[in-house]
């Protein structure tokens, strides 16, 4: 026991050195972006693992410029928090900030990085990417997508209309978004009650709520053989559980796959992987193996489903907070669509609800610091050195929220996105980037804009909706970690519009 407990300090002393060692050097090499100090190899432990993160680095920024460092553990991080920087980095020099960091609970989610959403920068990823976005474009063509909306709303806006007094409009989201990639992936119309959809929620409000606060081994990835938390191990299960859904169904459909015919999303994954078998194509082949066509799968299953039904809850609590606003949409509403089904063709002619929408996504903060990118090379930002496999943050509320960029940031006014006419302008603002930019920006950014305004639109067609009577808005938003925002809890009551 004495000699294990002395080669554990001995282990121990030898990486602290080492460390030290390394971060005098690369201080000594490299012109970093300024930081605050920070107790060595634990850094700064209140800063990254506050649920306040974005607003904490905001606070920084103030004080050390827009670009700053922090120490994650051993790591560093760079967050950048204002436009010029994140323009400067991912699209002026795209290809140096396109790559992703290795994260330890990310590695065991995506079996090795083989999804596209947390796989590194890299040829095979590029190709991974090219041929996903080709069979979503290929399935989602004409009006598939605004039928199967139509269709999954009408069941659960019947549902809704059944409510005789407040609810959790929340819960209803998450069963709309959930089945609705069930049609998307599996082209299945599942019952309302189908407990496998309802399986899944739960699964993955769990993994949120593992993955928002972040793991011990993440930060520090070596200690996991040493020493395993529990909340480690409880992912582990969770990410099984999920893997194990999204592999039933792909092997379903496998064995009823026909060659042209395509039924969904995964039917337009096995035609591309039937299309590079027939050319031969080994490249396309390595990445459509049943590993990749499952993360590909979860990608849109995931990313799809927590960013929609976050952001339409965002919308429909400040519809409640603000009933003139609710009031302008439907009267916009009524005029351009009547009583008729919602078309896309509608879209063009809805410029003050899409823009309520916008704004929505400038003022809520339900992305967080999105997905960390990685340098796949030195490269340099504002000045500043920013060594090769550096972590490097976007804080998307600093962007949605500076005063330099946006007038009354925390006012909701979606007239900043409207001409002197009423129309959207043509060209969004700089610093509004909900979806990204760059190499890594969000790979279904249309369809997600097209598929929001068509169930925001439907919910304000059929329906009034207001909070419970006597109950005002609760202005205390909730943090799910990594600086991402959740709408506080609230039921709504909702009342059939006439015509």
């Amino acid at each position: 026991m004495l000699k294990w407990s002395i080669n554990i300090q001995t282990i121990l002393a030898g990486m602290s050195i080492g460390l030290f060692v390394y971060y005098v050097i690369k201080r000594m090499r490299y012109r970093l972006p300024p930081g605050p100090w920070c107790i060595p190899l634990i850094g700064h432990y209140k800063i990254y693992s506050s649920p306040e993160f974005h607003l904490k680095t905001a606070a920084l920024a103030k004080e050390y410029g827009p670009i700053i460092r922090l120490s994650v553990g051993p790591q560093t991080w760079v967050v950048l928090n204002d436009i010029n920087s994140v323009l400067e980095a991912m699209v002026t020099k795209k290809t140096d900030f396109a790559g992703r960091p290795q994260i330890t609970s990310g590695d065991v989610f995506t079996e090795g990085g083989k999804d596209i959403t947390l796989a590194n920068y890299s040829a095979s990823w590029k190709l991974h990417r090219k041929i996903v976005g080709k069979a979503l474009r290929n399935y989602l063509q004409g009006d598939l997508l605004e039928n199967m909306i139509q269709d999954n709303m009408n069941k659960f806006l019947d549902k809704m209309a059944e409510e005789k007094g407040p609810f959790v409009f929340k819960e209803y989201m998450d069963l709309i978004i959930f089945h609705q990639l069930y049609t998307i992936c599996f082209g299945e119309k599942r019952p309302v009650d189908d407990p496998e959809v309802k399986r899944f929620i739960k699964l993955d409000n769990d993994l949120l709520e593992k993955f928002g606060s972040g793991f011990f081994e993440d930060v520090f990835p070596y200690l996991r053989h040493i020493f395993t938390t529990a909340k480690w191990k409880k992912m582990l299960v969770l990410t099984e559980e999920v893997l194990n859904i999204l592999r039933k169904n792909l092997k379903e459909h496998k064995e009823t796959f026909q060659p042209g015919v395509n039924r969904d999303f995964t039917d337009s994954m096995l035609i591309a992987k039937q299309e590079a078998k027939d050319e031969g194509d080994e490249a396309a082949l390595e990445i459509l193996d049943d590993t990749h066509l499952v993360q590909t799968i979860s990608n849109i299953f995931i990313a799809g489903a927590d960013t929609t039904r976050f952001l339409i809850d965002w919308f429909v609590y400040f519809m409640t907070r603000f009933p003139e606003t609710q009031a302008k949409c439907q009267e916009e509403i009524d005029r351009v669509v009547g009583s008729k089904q919602l078309s896309m063709k509608d879209r063009g002619n809805l410029d003050y609800t899409e823009a309520c929408i916008f704004e929505t996504m400038r003022i809520s903060n339900s992305v967080g610091f999105g997905i960390p990118h990685m340098t796949v090379c030195d490269s340099q930002v504002g000045g500043y050195d920013v060594p090769k496999g550096t972590t490097v943050l976007i804080n998307y509320w600093a962007l949605h929220h500076d005063p330099k960029q946006w007038k009354d940031p925390e006012q909701f006014d979606p007239h900043r996105f409207l001409d002197e006419n009423g129309k959207m302008k043509p060209t969004k603002p700089d610093s509004w980037l909900p979806f990204s930019v760059g190499r890594r920006v969000c790979l279904g950014e249309s369809l997600a804009k097209s598929d929001i305004l068509l169930i925001c639109a439907n919910l304000l067609q059929r329906f009034e909706i207001s909070l419970p009577e006597g109950v005002k808005p609760n202005l205390e938003c909730h943090m799910k970690g990594f600086g991402m925002e959740m709408p506080p809890d609230y039921n709504i009551v909702v009342k059939e519009r006439s015509g």
